[in-house]
């Protein structure tokens, strides 16, 4: 069997020439796409910027880029325990930030440093005797607890299932902010995140009584009482029996008509 021609066989090599020409660009812009989407699964889209690497250090740096991240972010996480016994805050904060964007899936990093923040860096302010007064005091431990806050809700974007953040940034506003129809806000949102502890559905209810809202509150034990099964009232966990007497105890205090009370006699 002869060969083909010169011609055809040159024609054939163009022809497969283009095709690889044409292919090889798309391909890689495919596999970037890929990556990328892989890496925004992961990390939420956060990138190693020129000022994360600026705060890393080349060393650091490299293990970010050599797929040690978490290994990165538990090393930096040492340096805000050393922060944080050494009174450092504005330090601690910065270390804190840096964890959180290296690893933004954990909610550990979230949730203990709202806590650094919002708790030991406030609660210390308040007696730093280096400040003049005591209303500068104040509000360097309301500067703290503003900072905390922006943690937690800055993990609630980056994890919204997650119904530890949603509860922390409730406690935060009932302890540390005395705002209670916030924290029954956020923790309500957090009894709707799965695995949440049963016990935080009560807590909306719970906390607008705190403010005072006796209307608020019967309404919110109401709904609750409302939204359970039968079979949910028989399980001790969902303390049925105290829903009820807070439901009585308020139609009673609020006057409410028997005909339209949830538990008439």
């Amino acid at each position: 069997m002869t060969g083909l021609p010169l011609r055809l066989r040159l024609h054939r090599a163009f022809l497969i020439a283009l095709i690889l020409g044409l292919w090889a660009p798309a391909k890689i812009v495919w596999e970037l796409r890929i990556a990328h989407a892989q890496d925004r699964l992961r990390y939420q889209g956060v990138t190693l910027t020129r000022q994360l690497r600026d705060q890393l250090g080349q060393g650091l740096t490299i293990g970010v880029l050599s797929g040690m991240r978490s290994v990165v972010a538990d090393f930096v996480w040492l340096e805000v325990t050393v922060a944080w016994e050494n009174e450092e805050w504005f330090r601690m904060g910065g270390l804190i930030n840096l964890c959180t964007a290296l690893q933004p899936r954990s909610i550990t990093f979230w949730d203990m440093g709202g806590w650094q923040l919002a708790w030991n860096a406030s609660v210390a302010a308040t007696k730093d005797l280096s400040l003049p007064n005591q209303l500068r005091r104040e509000k360097a431990s309301r500067f703290w607890i503003e900072r905390g806050l922006a943690i937690y809700k800055r993990g609630i974007e980056n994890n919204p299932e997650n119904w530890r953040l949603w509860a922390d940034t409730g406690s935060l506003y009932e302890q540390r902010l005395g705002d209670y129809r916030t924290a029954a806000y956020y923790f309500g949102e957090a009894a709707k995140r799965p695995n949440c502890p049963t016990f935080y559905e009560r807590f909306p209810a719970i906390m607008y009584g705190y403010g005072d809202d006796d209307r608020a509150s019967y309404e919110a034990w109401k709904a609750l009482w409302e939204r359970l099964t039968p079979a949910q009232r028989a399980e001790p966990r969902h303390e049925s029996d105290r829903i009820e007497q807070e439901i009585k105890r308020l139609e009673q205090k609020l006057s409410i008509p028997k005909e339209k009370r949830v538990f008439p006699n």
